[in-house]
């Protein structure tokens, strides 16, 4: 997974934001909770504009990774542009092109993934 570009200034608010999401975690009396809420705070602003996005950009009945037909049910909103979320670019995948799921819309393919987890290439040569 690729880390989002930060500029100094962001970087040292997630650090500051970190260390207070630990802090606040640890002497909670339930911790999971608290972890729990704070995903759901995080997550909710992550996804502020998608429902608009959706409708700005309806899907087409395509993987648009690789052109395949996709059923609608499978479609996946791609974030081309991730420090931009759903106002920066956007496709619609199906989850295998999107590393979020095993279903393919037929055109992309998953790498292999061994039974430990790890993916799987082939020797050179």
């Amino acid at each position: 997974m690729l880390k989002l570009k930060l500029d100094e200034h962001d970087q040292a608010l997630v650090a500051a934001a970190q260390g207070e999401m630990l802090r606040a975690i640890s002497a909670a009396h339930n911790p999971i909770a608290v972890a729990k809420r704070i995903n759901v705070l995080a997550t909710g602003y992550r996804n502020k504009g998608r429902d608009a996005a959706i409708r700005r950009y309806p899907f087409k009945g395509i993987c648009e990774a690789s052109g395949e037909p996709l059923e609608g049910n499978h479609a996946v909103l791609d974030e081309i542009e991730p420090e931009l979320g759903y106002s920066g670019k956007l496709r619609w995948v199906c989850p295998v092109a999107n590393n979020s799921g095993k279903h393919s819309c037929g055109g992309c393919v998953a790498p292999a993934v061994s039974q430990k987890g790890q993916v799987m290439t082939r020797p050179a040569g």
